[in-house]
Order: C-alpha cells, then structure tokens, then sequence
C-alpha cells in the first residue's frame, strides 16, 4: 500500500468498518507502520496508526482529494 490509498478497517480492528486514506508511511524494522486518516463529521480528523502486520485494513481504491500538509502551506 502507498500514499493517498483509500482503505477500510476491517474486523481485525476496533475502527472495523469505517473508511480513511493512507496519510504517512513509514518502515519500522522489518514491518511497515501506517498513518491512517480519518474524517469525522463535525470533529475534524483522527488520525489511527496501523502495522502491516496486523492485517487490519484493506486497500479500497486511490484518491488525490487529501489534506494539505504543513509542508505544503509554506510552498
């Protein structure tokens, strides 16, 4: 998985069923840690940090519609 990937918990997760995009990835060892990002009607975002090894959530699709980044804002 990469990048702006749409993905669903799935039941091996307490967010089993909602749906979020791939924010940040980052290599942790030998596993790969993932920065979910979760819109929340009229709460703003939650953001769910997920291993690769856990097999909690499945790729969806892809989007560009993402948040702006901090980065982004000074450019």
């Amino acid at each position: 998985m990469e990048l702006n990937d749409v993905i669903q918990f799935n039941e091996n997760h307490k967010w089993c069923g909602c749906f979020g995009y791939i924010d940040e990835v980052k290599i942790c060892g030998d596993d790969v840690r993932y920065m979910i990002a979760v819109p929340t009607p009229q709460k703003g975002t939650a953001f769910i940090f997920v291993m690769k090894s856990e097999n909690a959530i499945d790729k969806i699709g892809h989007t560009d519609l993402v948040m702006m980044k901090k980065e982004d804002e000074e450019n």
